[in-house]
Formats: C-alpha cells, sequence, structure tokens
C-alpha cells in the first residue's frame, strides 16, 4: 500500500478526500451549496494544511500503515480549522484572508456565521464517518470534542485579554490554547488514538505539540505584525489595529512605565491610526525588545520540540515526518 512521504503527496491526498467530501455533501443537500460553495473556495485559496498533516503523522507514528481512512479523518481537520477562521473573521471584521475576500466582507455577517456554523458540522461529520470501525471513532472523538473546546476556550480568553492587561504569561496560555494546541498537539494525539497507540505515546506527542504550537502562534503573532501583505495574504496592521494582546503587547507593556506606557496602551486597538502611527508602535516593540523576546522564545520552544521528539518511541519515516512539519510550521515566513 502506498505510503506518503512527500508532503505534497499527502496534501494531494486530503485536498482529494476534501473536494470529494463537499461535493456528496453539497448534493444531499444543495439548499446549502453556496455556503458549501464559499467553504470550498476558503479552503482552496491557500493555508498550510498542518493540521490534517499532524493527525496522518500521529497515526503513522503510532505504528499504523496509511490508509484512506486515517487521510479523511485528517482531512475533517482542516473544515474545523475553516470553521475557526469563518468565525475568526467575523469578531474581527477582518476583510482579508488568504489573499482574498472574506466571507462576512462579501456576503455579510449572518451568511459568514452560517458558513462556519456549518463548517464546523461538517468536520464533524467527515470525522465520523471516516471510515474507521465505531470503536475507533469513538475512542477518539474524546481528543477531538477536546480539541474543539480548547480552541473555542482560547479564542474567549483570547477576547477577554482586550479588555485587560495580560502578562506574559497569560498571553502565552492564550497563545497554545487558541491555536498551538489545535494546530499541533491534538492533532497529532487523535493521530495516535486512531492507530490505538498507547497513553505514554499520547502524553510524549502532546509535550512535542505543546513546545511547537506555541512556538507557531507566537510566529503568526510575529509575522502578524511585522510581516507582509504580500506573504501573509492579510493585513499585517490588523493586530495592531484591532489591540490584539498577545506576547508582543504584554512583553512590551511590562517593559514599559509612565507616559511611555500611557500612550503605548492608548493608541494600541485605536482604528483610525495613521500608517506612521502604526510604525511607532512597531518601533516600540522594538525598542523594548518584544520582538527579539518573542523571536527568542520561539527558537527555544522549537528547540524543545525536536528535543522531546528525538525522546520519544518514535522510529522511521514518522519521526522524520514529524520533525520536518514542526520546522515549516515553525520556521515559515507567511
Amino acid at each position: 500500500m502506498q505510503s506518503f512521504t512527500p508532503d505534497e503527496q499527502l496534501s494531494q491526498a486530503v485536498e482529494k478526500s476534501l473536494s470529494a467530501f463537499l461535493d456528496r455533501r453539497s448534493a444531499e443537500v444543495p439548499d446549502a451549496s453556496t455556503l458549501i460553495d464559499e467553504i470550498r473556495a476558503m479552503i482552496a485559496a491557500g493555508g498550510k494544511r498542518l493540521r490534517p498533516a499532524f493527525c496522518y503523522w500521529g497515526y503513522r507514528a503510532a505504528g499504523a500503515p496509511h490508509g484512506t481512512e486515517i487521510v479523511a479523518a485528517a482531512a475533517s481537520l482542516e473544515l474545523l480549522h475553516s470553521f475557526a477562521l469563518i468565525h475568526d473573521d467575523v469578531m474581527d471584521s477582518a476583510h482579508t484572508r488568504r489573499g482574498r475576500r472574506t466571507i462576512n466582507a462579501s456576503h455579510g455577517t449572518s451568511f459568514a456565521i452560517l458558513a462556519g456554523d456549518l463548517a464546523l458540522v461538517l468536520a464533524d461529520d467527515a470525522f465520523m464517518s471516516s471510515g474507521f470501525s465505531d470503536a475507533q471513532v469513538t475512542r477518539a472523538f474524546s481528543a477531538y470534542s477536546r480539541m474543539r473546546r480548547e480552541v473555542i476556550a482560547g479564542q474567549l480568553l483570547d477576547i477577554s485579554a482586550e479588555s485587560q492587561m495580560p502578562s506574559v504569561a497569560d498571553a502565552r496560555k492564550i497563545a497554545l490554547l487558541k491555536s498551538g494546541r489545535y494546530t499541533v498537539s491534538e492533532p497529532l494525539i487523535i493521530g495516535a488514538v486512531l492507530a490505538g497507540g498507547s497513553v505514554d505515546l499520547q502524553s510524549q506527542l502532546g509535550a512535542i505539540g505543546d513546545c511547537a504550537g506555541e512556538a507557531f502562534q507566537l510566529r503568526d503573532d510575529l509575522l502578524g505584525t511585522f510581516g507582509s501583505p504580500g506573504s501573509t495574504g492579510k493585513a499585517t496592521d490588523s493586530d495592531i489595529r484591532q489591540g490584539k494582546h498577545h506576547f508582543l503587547f504584554a512583553h512590551a507593556v511590562s517593559a514599559l512605565s509612565g507616559d511611555v506606557r500611557d500612550r503605548f496602551v492608548s493608541m494600541w486597538g485605536q482604528d483610525d491610526l495613521a500608517d506612521d502611527d502604526v510604525e511607532q508602535l512597531r518601533d516600540t516593540l522594538d525598542a523594548t525588545g518584544s520582538r527579539t523576546a518573542a523571536q527568542a522564545l520561539i527558537e527555544s520552544l522549537h528547540r524543545d520540540a525536536h528535543r522531546a521528539l528525538e525522546a520519544a518511541p518514535i522510529d522511521g519515516i514518522a519521526r522524520d515526518e514529524i520533525g520536518a512539519l514542526i520546522d515549516r510550521a515553525i520556521l515559515r515566513d507567511e
């Protein structure tokens, strides 16, 4: 049976599985086809397919062979990711995503909420109908459901932090829950559970994933503040204008005092900032060492993830592919 080693082959298999699944559901519920078309277009516009890849290789790490079932189950996580992105764009009133207009910008808030809701329903549907036995799906659904709860809890913490002054520790917790665990840790664990992997292996994969996942979100915050729209596919001043209280902000606030701190805090989150104001805020992040601190933390977490991977009882291609995925998630420039 074919075993996917190149990342591109796995990505193509996931795309094929998703396309066939969405075709079937669109035919079964034609009245919802316009929503499905928008979900499909958003997925086709880009994305790194990290969650399906980590799920697949978590499965292989537990010693299970390649099969269409794990590709289908892994593909369901891309639909779950679409749900999170669509609702995130609604909450942020975002206008661009992956170089195209967001669903809420094109069709309005109500349509986008329904599209996000449907993406979540379809994700559950795809996972449950992936072809694994009832016992395997039931066993894995606990981790799958935990992942859904964590991403929503992380998003709530993120929203709540916007009206508070989170500490650096708070900001790191949000990064882990909002994105880190549902990007790396839980997909790895879900794959391992589907394969019948031991509790010890699941714990070790979780430790790998927590390091890599937090670093992934910190990189996202750096790119969302200092990157270029051409590479990220979205406005890179949006985090500043929306007042995201992430690690960069929390670190800067902790390093400032007096009037300078008050001015920084008052400017952060104003949607009518001039371009020069945005650059001034970026300069402050640099001057306080916040950008450097974020980069140093990313590098430390990156090393920790690889150390944890080396210590895990994973052999052969799965170890290599998980290591390559960690690098791709953390060292990316988009």
